[in-house]
């Protein structure tokens, strides 16, 4: 009786140590948006790997990509996804937006009127100190008369600068939120 019960005993450790057969699949699930992405990787990846696939699925670059799991974000490079907490079958929200050429082109038109902006807002500060040298009297009383209305003149130009860009800001259209948060900031 009892040496067949430490059999029994033994068989059952050796079972529990070796553990049932593991699959070498390695599954998770990306949220992005209202979609939800299976991807299936041959062996436990590293978090450079999942960004890579989740790029192939989603369209959503990888300079774009942030990784969220169980609140946290996930850190991309060399690391095991088993090693970050991400075990199979876990659940990854990825937050980003896709490449799009028209997006790209938007945003080089937004900040070309931001550069204009500041060329145009350093003008005027030049003016401004302009300005204060007449006040503070560095100009004597016969040409201040001439170089006031050299000033007025250069603001005015600076004021149909800054209606241009508000005009060219406004004639760019987009549905991106993100973009359109950008326009809103340029001037």
């Amino acid at each position: 009786g009892c040496y067949v019960n430490e059999c029994l005993f033994l068989y059952s450790c050796k079972k529990f140590i070796s553990g049932p057969k593991i699959s070498s699949m390695y599954n998770v699930t990306v949220s992005y948006g209202a979609k939800k992405h299976q991807l299936t990787f041959d062996e436990s990846p590293t978090s450079e790997d999942l960004s890579s696939k989740i790029e192939a699925a989603t369209g959503v670059p990888f300079s774009h990509q942030k990784l969220i799991h169980k609140g946290k974000q996930i850190s991309v490079g060399k690391s095991k996804l088993c090693e970050l907490g991400v075990k199979p079958g876990s659940k990854i929200m990825l937050l980003g937006r896709q490449h799009s050429p028209q997006n790209d082109d938007m945003i080089q038109k937004i900040n070309k009127v931001k550069s204009d902006a500041a060329l145009t807002k350093r003008k005027i500060g030049d003016l401004d100190g302009q300005l204060q040298g007449i006040r503070n009297g560095y100009m004597p009383d016969d040409l201040k008369a001439e170089a006031l209305s050299k000033i007025h003149k250069q603001c005015i130009g600076c004021v149909e600068q800054y209606m241009k860009l508000l005009e060219h800001l406004d004639s760019l259209q987009t549905s991106d939120d993100a973009i359109k948060s950008m326009k809103k900031s340029s001037i």
